[in-house]
């Protein structure tokens, strides 16, 4: 039997609840439980930051919630995106 790891992005005020729970829990199910407060870039993102197609991205992605919020554009639920291509890739089959 393998084991499994699960990493959890937790709001602050919430996160003593989860431990709670998780604790609750510890004996004989988790085998180790780790909190992190780590929000440093890794490597690789970092020197995608420095890059100049970090620049245009982060310039394109700026304009497109612009226009979100000024409802020139609108947004896509999650899911309903999903369905979509799901439904694209069940009919291109």
């Amino acid at each position: 039997m393998g084991i499994q790891t699960i990493q959890f992005d937790i709001e602050d005020g919430k996160l003593n609840t989860l431990l709670t729970l998780l604790e609750n829990l510890k004996d004989g199910m988790i085998k180790n439980l780790t909190v992190t407060h780590d929000n440093t870039p890794d490597k690789e993102t970092i020197a995608y930051m420095k890059t100049p197609q970090f620049q245009k991205d982060k310039k394109m992605l700026q304009q497109r919630l612009a226009d979100i919020d000024s409802g020139k554009t609108t947004c896509v639920p999650w899911n309903e995106g999903f369905d979509d291509l799901d439904t694209f890739i069940h009919n291109a089959s």
